[in-house]
């Protein structure tokens, strides 16, 4: 368009500012406001607003707080309620709460007003640092400037008095929003108090609340049912989560394979591996591939039943079918292999983990340092016990206490006085 001598003005420099900014190139959209400088146009507040919004999504806080001060300092502009918005918000998202406030009451000597926006972003920030008064005095702020909270006003002060198990207040707050303010709760909101009713054994509130979301025609999706699929193998009503379950298929929700594990690993804890195996078969029906969570709850659940070796098959079977370990599978089957006494098989697979581009962590080596310890593999464990410091890595209480256990019945061996002091060291 320069080239062609086609007009430009400060609208079309700021669309392709915005669209730098878009595209996650800041760099670009300074060197254009630097040619609107040369051609003689003044910025508008949007464009400022734009190169604001460009350095947070890009996480330069910093760069855009000078930038800003700059902009206020030298009055390049009348800073707008975007501009403190923008600024607000990439605070709080960068976890600066105080210096949100700050500007919050800069923003209103300005004589800008703060909105609901404004309000949102800083009770969201108070919540995520628990400071859930300070959230209900900035909230009773905006109600008493007659300044309207929105279900995101409402939503993230909701879930900290949740988890602080203020119920009473929860329920003031559900009811005012409700009735007084006549703001709907969305599933997000909804989900919240499934799930805090879920975790604090409040399973009849969190039907309630179902029956409340069907009542307001706020229809419950996944993260609501595997909640309460949770909550009920928590309580080992495994009838009612299969249930919930069927629910799910009935009202044509696709389960996850969150779904499945969670039942899956409901099962194992009650050593009714069986089911747990036809419930992992089942995933196939609705479609889903078990994930690596999925395997690993199930070899710990054959190793807890004292299965060492059928879940060492197990393992190869889904590694043929394609299914990649991780280091938790690794340190599952390398526990219950060394638990049952089969020390070698598992000396034999600790052999495979970097093979299969995994590195041992500290909890791996010293599974196996206790079974070779347990096992009178003194030699093993001293060169076992070189190769983990010589990563970086120390023993921990488990295998001080084993070591320990053993001197006291074998005070005068002297590899596992070595092995002691190394471990100590």
């Amino acid at each position: 368009m320069c080239t062609l001598s086609i007009p430009v003005n400060i609208f079309t420099f700021s669309i392709a500012i915005n669209c730098c900014c878009h595209s996650n190139r800041v760099d670009y959209a300074f060197s254009l406001l630097a040619s609107t400088f040369k051609r003689g146009f003044r910025p508008t507040v949007v464009t400022y607003n734009t190169l604001i919004r460009g350095l947070l999504s890009q996480h330069k806080s910093q760069e855009a707080r000078l930038f800003f001060a700059n902009l206020i300092k030298f009055r390049e502009i009348q800073p707008d309620v975007i501009t403190f918005n923008t600024m607000i918000d990439g605070l709080c998202k960068t976890g600066h709460t105080d210096m949100a406030l700050w500007l919050f009451r800069f923003m209103e000597k300005c004589n800008c007003e703060p909105n609901t926006i404004t309000y949102t972003s800083i009770i969201d920030s108070l919540c995520k640092r628990g400071l859930v008064d300070d959230a209900l005095n900035l909230h009773s702020e905006m109600m008493e400037k007659c300044i309207l909270p929105n279900v995101w006003t409402y939503s993230p002060i909701i879930q900290v008095l949740c988890s602080l198990k203020r119920w009473e207040e929860v329920g003031l707050l559900l009811n005012q929003m409700i009735h007084d303010m006549k703001v709907s709760p969305d599933v997000h909101t909804f989900n919240i108090l499934v799930d805090a009713y879920s975790k604090s054994g409040k399973l009849d509130d969190a039907k309630h609340i179902i029956q409340i979301m069907n009542e307001r025609g706020v229809y419950p999706d996944i993260v609501t049912y595997n909640t309460l699929i949770h909550a009920y193998c928590s309580q080992g009503q495994m009838d009612g989560a299969l249930a919930m379950l069927n629910t799910i298929r009935s009202k044509k929700i696709m389960p996850t394979s969150y779904t499945y594990n969670i039942l899956v690993n409901a099962y194992c804890r009650e050593l009714k591996l069986d089911i747990a195996m036809d419930i992992y078969r089942n995933m196939a029906s609705d479609g889903l591939s078990p994930t690596v969570v999925t395997h690993n709850i199930l070899l710990h659940g054959l190793c807890q039943l004292g299965k060492s070796m059928e879940a060492l098959t197990f393992f190869y079977k889904i590694q043929g079918l394609g299914h990649k370990p991780d280091i938790v599978t690794y340190e599952t089957l390398l526990g219950g292999l060394c638990k049952n006494h089969y020390v070698d098989k598992a000396l034999s697979l600790f052999r495979t983990i970097e093979c299969n581009g995994l590195i041992p962590e500290s909890k791996t080596y010293n599974i196996i340092i206790c079974g070779c310890l347990r096992s009178k593999k003194y030699d093993r464990a001293c060169k076992l016990v070189d190769k983990m410091v010589d990563c970086g890595f120390s023993s921990d209480a488990t295998t001080t206490s084993v070591l320990r256990h053993l001197l006291l019945s074998k005070a005068q061996d002297p590899t596992l006085v070595a092995l002691y002091q190394k471990c100590l060291h």
